[in-house]
């Protein structure tokens, strides 16, 4: 009996330790999945947007997307951070998965952040309004937190 249980023990130790690394990446790829996945779909809408609308400095063309944050669980790695940048002219997201970057192409106009949305760094649902402008005979996307409709009025959402 006794052996049964010490061989029982050794046999899931021993599981757990070949699975734990597999589990671990596979944790990790579903938090990027998740990410590439939005990214694409936020890439392909702003192409869009630059493609077919024009550049005001009212900044009257725009899209509101929702960009969900993966938290850590069980199944997912989650998502500690992403950010919005640009790399010769180009916007970039770039995010983080257990202490490694990724970063992918969003478009090929610069973008211009706010203090609220140069790093997301809760887990969940963050709701953007990405904005095409004109500065300085340039066109750039900025990118602002979506206020109410009421405010969104206002100024730029």
């Amino acid at each position: 009996m006794i052996y049964r249980l010490v061989l029982a023990v050794a046999v899931m130790t021993a599981l757990v330790g070949v699975t734990a690394p597999a589990l671990s990446t596979a944790r990790a790829d579903a938090a990027s999945g998740s990410m590439e996945r939005q990214l694409d779909e936020l890439g392909a809408e702003l192409t869009t947007l630059v493609e077919t609308d024009d550049a005001t400095v009212n900044g009257d063309a725009r899209r509101a997307v929702e960009i969900r944050l993966p938290p850590r669980t069980y199944t997912n790695a989650g998502v500690s951070h992403l950010q919005f940048a640009e790399r010769a002219g180009v916007s970039v997201a770039t995010w983080t998965v257990e202490s490694r970057k990724r970063t992918e192409r969003l478009v090929g106009i610069p973008i211009r952040t706010t203090a609220s949305t140069d790093r997301l760094d809760e887990p969940g649902t963050h709701r953007l309004v990405f904005v095409l402008t004109r500065s300085d005979g340039q066109r750039v996307l900025r990118v602002h937190r979506f206020k109410s409709e009421a405010a969104a009025r206002g100024s730029h959402a």
